[in-house]
């Protein structure tokens, strides 16, 4: 098949044309599918870049037809590489529906603090391959999307998470007064919740050198960390302050005189 240089120009300023025209339509798109606040930005992105895929592919064939080549064999050529393709190409492939499993059923979103497949943070992408989660001490884990589907996944952006603390506590204390020193710690923060539960302050269980009391509490999902940190820390401030001690493992040896 000869081409004439004429022929090269003009497929080539109706490509340069087209190519500009589909990075606008793509932008133009996103910029429509950004204004539906709820769709997910992970689901956007997908479809804005098939569609690039998509008309790029279109591009490519309506400029070979320009050129005169056989579009039929080139649509058969790429058929038959595909077919190669993906069959090199299957943890991929299991990855990609594993992508779009997640974006359809939504066992989580961006932003949500999850547990997964060992590993734990919050969500920040949700891609075709993998999802990538920061931990809390800013490390990026990619998570393959085959391996989350085949995962039990833990969500902890619930609206709402308990939050449960072992106290001990001596044994020659008074365990009302320990209790009761307790629940007005939990009094005094608005960020705990009296629904679905009121706090918890209850003997547990008797350990080997304390008595151990189980406190819950509920807050919202965004304040977990926080109220939990700020429990430990007052309720320690004030028993010591009332002189309730919190014991250290201990182990009491006797010694028996035979003589």
């Amino acid at each position: 098949i000869r081409i004439s240089d004429v022929t090269m120009k003009q497929s080539g300023q109706g490509f340069s044309l087209s190519f500009r025209e589909k990075i606008e339509l793509c932008k133009l798109l996103d910029k429509l599918l950004s204004r539906n606040e709820k769709l997910d930005a992970s689901i956007r992105s997908i479809l804005v870049n098939v569609v690039r895929i998509l008309l790029l592919f279109l591009l490519l064939l309506t400029c070979a037809d320009k050129l005169g080549l056989p579009t039929d064999s080139i649509i058969t050529l790429l058929g038959t590489f595909g077919l190669a393709f993906s069959l090199a190409m299957q943890n991929s492939l299991s990855n990609l529906a594993g992508g779009l499993f997640i974006l359809g059923s939504k066992p989580f979103e961006t932003g949500d603090y999850v547990s997964v497949a060992g590993a734990e943070g919050t969500v920040t992408q949700i891609g075709f391959i993998h999802t990538a989660l920061t931990t809390i001490d800013n490390k990026i884990i990619h998570v393959p999307n085959s391996t989350i589907t085949g995962s039990v996944v833990t969500n902890f952006s619930a609206s709402k998470r308990r939050v449960d603390l072992t106290i001990p506590v001596s044994y020659s204390c008074s365990l009302d007064h320990a209790k009761q020193v307790i629940e007005k710690v939990l009094s005094r923060d608005s960020r705990i919740l009296a629904d679905p539960e009121a706090p918890f302050v209850r003997v547990w269980d008797l350990g080997a050198s304390a008595v151990n009391l189980m406190v819950r509490a509920w807050c919202n999902g965004a304040d977990y960390w926080e109220v939990r940190s700020w429990m430990i820390e007052n309720i320690k401030k004030e028993l010591d302050k009332e002189g309730i001690a919190i014991p250290y493992s201990q182990l009491d040896v006797h010694l028996i005189d035979k003589k």
